[in-house]
């Protein structure tokens, strides 16, 4: 098993106990029972309630099936015990069975004094979680069982806390991830992460790993990755082209197929992140320092980014600064590259959206959404206006806090996400959007929002390239575990030209980018040889007016089902390929005269676009940057 520290969660009070379980862990999906301890922290007056609480509200999730105090002689019983073994009396359970309150004994219950909880033949979350906590607090009887947050006077209730890590499970599977790109004679590294059904980091340690490179079985040198069960295969060289490499692993018998690796010498490296993902900063689970470490050392990412709520209630100034050292610190230029952000994002439903705010400079304010700060996309713009920043609508046809378009800041607003957990926001599921978001609430509420399409963008003239992302709440960003909207993760790829912050920066400025739902498929997209991202002009090009050559170049990790090339939001051009590789090469000579979109409210001037989309047999799908003819 392999040792996670775990630091003290920072939404738990300094001055509260942090007491391990026995046993020491549970693994992911699996079903057992533990025994939770709790030092409290105060006193507990005997006209107040204790609540366990186990999952529920916005920072400890995800949820324990089968959690119940009806009848002890079922699985999932849960009871309160004293040090002396006298139960305190079950009096009342939340609606999603997370929270249960407990009477509190006649004579109060003294500070320092240890509580016990038994959680009996519970089923763990699916979702590994090496920081996973309880709390026990103090509440009013007749007080409704519901926490929103842990902030504000909630922390105050905390009176004793518990850490029992969710590790994964048994290994099911290995993954093998290698660089996308590298030029010939270069050695190259490939992450190999053992996988639970669940796709988890599974609990178990490998054996020799074996690498068959050119048709040769090989036994390279293998190393550790930090505190992880990973491995890293080392000193591999392949040879010019495409390289798919088998790795098996002599423990478990289990073998994995790399993604592509695309050996030629190139200016530009094609490079993995990841940039929206929360943490216990706001609303979300586990160490800001686990979020970085796990992208990089367990699922090889190549840059990220956090982006936890703007609101002063969820991510207060003191957390602000704390964010802002972290991600410095992990910021290793070569290695691993960082951003500074957050998600402005205030559900008001106005149609304002939720707006990811990035930076290329470490150390910069929060412009926050509160009310009296900057609560309207124009304020924000207004704010950012001196700083060096990127802003990316996220899941903006997302029906609970939707974009509508309406407001824009092209110097800053260049990119949008176009998928992530939520589902895809590019089109209607009647125009054949495959990977729509699900209903919100139930069956009736709507699954998407049709003013919010990146079609409706980019009619309205917006200049946008595409990403990909998680917004992940469960600290497993990078890998392929399904959450509870039914998708994985997304992925964002650049071409850039180096792994640096700055570098990065650049190609996501210029929008050299694309977004897959977190396969790493290699992209590449050109229009009369400028790459995705572009914006021509048929005064400098004129050639454009009557000709123009798409060509684009996919390698799989799976079959491809089809290469769609979409101009003004209609494909213009399909292709089912069945194969792993395919390059298309096609001539639009419309006239742009008669296909150019006319001026728009972003957009002064006629404009023309095309984009990419690709699908895989295996459901996954990549988004390429629209290409611009002005």
């Amino acid at each position: 098993m392999p040792e996670y520290p775990i630091p003290h969660p920072i939404r738990i009070p300094k001055g509260v106990t942090l007491c391990p379980s026995e046993p020491a862990y549970a693994e992911a999906g699996q079903k057992g029972s533990w025994t939770l301890k709790f030092v409290l922290s105060k006193d507990v007056s005997p006209d107040q309630r204790l609540w366990l609480y186990l999952y529920g509200g916005r920072n400890l999730k995800p949820a324990w099936s089968g959690v119940q105090i009806e009848d002890p002689l079922q699985d999932g019983y849960v009871l309160l015990a004293r040090a002396s073994g006298q139960l305190l009396g079950a009096v009342g359970q939340n609606d999603s069975g997370g929270i249960i309150s407990f009477a509190v004994p006649e004579e109060g219950l003294s500070k320092g004094e240890t509580i016990t909880a038994r959680l009996l033949k519970v089923t763990a979350p699916a979702l590994s979680q090496p920081d996973r906590f309880f709390l026990l607090l103090t509440a009013s009887p007749g007080e409704e069982l519901k926490i929103r947050g842990l902030w504000g006077e909630v922390l105050e209730r905390i009176v004793g806390a518990c850490v029992l890590p969710i590790l994964g499970g048994p290994i099911r599977s290995i993954r093998a991830i290698a660089p996308s790109t590298c030029t010939p004679g270069e050695s190259i590294s490939i992450l190999v992460r053992p996988e639970d059904a669940n796709y988890n980091t599974a609990n178990t340690t490998l054996g020799k790993l074996a690498v068959e490179v050119n048709g040769e079985k090989k036994v390279p040198e293998q190393a550790s990755v930090g505190n992880t069960v990973c491995v890293q295969v080392k000193s591999i060289s392949v040879r010019e082209g495409v390289n798919r490499l088998e790795v098996s692993d002599s423990l478990s018998k289990f073998s994995s197929v790399t993604n592509p690796i695309v050996c030629r010498n190139c200016e530009y490296r094609l490079l993995w992140g990841a940039l929206h993902g929360h943490t216990e900063m706001s609303d979300g689970v586990g160490s800001l320092e686990r979020y970085f470490r796990y992208m990089r050392d367990e699922c090889a990412l190549d840059f990220g980014a956090c982006s936890d709520h703007d609101s002063a209630e969820e991510t207060p100034d003191d957390l602000w600064h704390s964010i802002q050292e972290i991600v410095a610190h992990w910021n290793e230029p070569g290695r691993f590259t960082t951003f500074l952000g957050y998600e402005w994002a205030k559900w008001r439903k106005l149609g304002h959206g939720d707006r990811n705010i990035y930076y290329l400079h470490d150390f910069r304010p929060i412009y926050r959404s509160d009310e009296g700060h900057y609560p309207t996309p124009p304020e924000l713009f207004e704010a950012l206006k001196n700083e060096t920043a990127l802003i990316i609508p996220h899941h903006p046809a997302h029906p609970g806090n939707h974009n509508d378009w309406t407001y824009h800041e092209p110097q800053k607003e260049r990119l949008v996400e176009i998928y992530s957990i939520w589902g895809c926001s590019e089109r209607s599921i009647e125009n054949g959007n495959r990977l729509p978001g699900r209903p919100q609430f139930n069956a009736e509420s709507p699954p998407m929002n049709p003013l919010g399409y990146v079609q409706r963008a980019l009619a309205l003239g917006w200049r946008v390239g595409f990403t990909a992302d998680y917004d992940d709440h469960l600290n497993h960003v990078g890998d392929r575990t399904v959450r509870t909207h039914g998708h994985t993760g997304g992925l964002t790829a650049v071409w850039a030209k180096g792994n640096t912050r700055e570098l990065i920066w650049e190609a996501l400025w210029n929008r050299r980018c694309y977004g897959t739902t977190g396969e790493r498929i290699v992209v590449d997209f050109c229009l009369n040889g400028f790459p995705m991202g572009s914006e021509l002009s048929v005064l400098e090009h004129p050639d454009l007016a009557t000709r123009r050559q798409i060509t684009a170049t996919v390698y799989g990790t799976a079959p491809i089902n089809s290469i769609e090339i979409v101009r003004n939001n209609m494909e213009v051009y399909a292709i089912s390929a069945g194969t792993l590789d395919c390059r298309v090469e096609c001539i639009d000579d419309t006239p742009l005269s008669d296909i150019n979109l006319p001026p728009a409210i972003h957009s002064p001037v006629p404009f023309t676009f095309y984009y990419l989309r690709v699908s895989q047999e295996n459901g996954t799908m990549a988004w390429a940057s629209p290409i611009w003819i002005v």
